[in-house]
């Protein structure tokens, strides 16, 4: 799955901007947009101007994965504000994406991902993309473009999949955080909070052990301290790029409307769409051969 996901069009790597917002026909998720907000430069989150924060002597980083997974163990649905920034430090490209987050534990894990505005090297403009996640396929969905292209992550003749492995999907948002997982691929710290970081939050910090494949070289994670709740995620590639995921107006175990992880392809005149389907055993076909429609 690792090699699928590296290679789909995300939003990080190739994402079309549009300079006006786009209309959302019908067939898109029925979530409420992320507001706009003021430009602002491409930094990390400013908390509030207090001194530097302390990190109380209250835990190893293994007792907080453990009080984490277990908080997690109790969320069925989460939504939140989405801010999302990714920067190339050796080229100094910057863009920042805003939207919204909706995420079901399942099982399957199912989300979706919203955005509706995007920042470029400080210039603004307003997409209409959704990424939409039903357990075994991944479908990106561009309104501006009517483009949509659909990837199956799970064969048919398996069961649907869990969640993205941690560093392995698309955005490094640990919404099931299991700690023996965590503590099989990476050395995990606990690392004492600054003025950078948010407010009323713990600061982990993961690095790849030498026997996991990985781009990775660094995740940062913050979690609300009271909540256990995902705060925000930081990680950095071996080509210096680094992501950055902000979560705000976080809540829990809310009732999500019908169709929120639609991921068949949309059906409407004028749309272009392609699928990549993975062969069961006995198909015949080769794996990840792309199965192509055009409307």
């Amino acid at each position: 799955m690792r090699h699928l996901l590296t290679a789909l069009p995300l939003l990080f790597i190739c994402t079309a901007c549009t300079a006006e917002p786009a209309a959302t026909p019908d067939t898109a998720p029925d979530t409420q947009p992320v507001a706009s907000q003021p430009d602002a430069p491409l930094t990390q989150p400013q908390t509030q101007p207090d001194a530097a924060q302390s990190q109380p002597d209250d835990g190893s980083a293994e007792d907080w994965l453990q009080r984490i997974e277990g908080a997690a163990a109790e969320v069925k649905t989460l939504t939140a504000d989405l801010r999302y920034d990714r920067n190339q430090l050796l080229l100094g490209d910057e863009q920042r994406r805003f939207g919204t987050l909706i995420y079901q534990t399942g099982p399957p894990p199912r989300f979706a991902i919203h955005f509706d505005r995007l920042i470029t090297d400080g210039h603004p403009s307003r997409p209409d993309l959704w990424y939409l996640y039903d357990g075994r396929w991944l479908l990106k969905r561009d309104h501006e473009y009517k483009t949509a292209v659909r990837y199956q992550l799970v064969p048919d003749d398996e069961e649907a999949g869990e969640a993205m492995e941690l560093g392995e999907g698309p955005f490094p948002i640990p919404l099931n955080l299991k700690k023996d997982r965590v503590l099989a691929r990476f050395d995990v710290v606990l690392v004492p909070l600054t003025e950078e970081d948010p407010a009323n939050s713990i600061h982990l910090k993961l690095t790849p052990r030498p026997e996991i494949e990985t781009d990775l070289t660094g995740i940062d994670l913050w979690f609300d301290r009271e909540t256990l709740l995902p705060v925000e995620a930081s990680t950095l590639d071996d080509s210096e790029t680094q992501t950055i995921v902000r979560l705000t107006e976080t809540k829990a175990n809310v009732t999500l409307p019908d169709q929120s992880f639609d991921t068949a392809l949309p059906t409407d005149p004028g749309w272009q769409t392609d699928e990549n389907r993975i062969a069961s055993s006995d198909d015949g076909v080769s794996p990840e051969s792309p199965q192509k429609s055009t409307d």
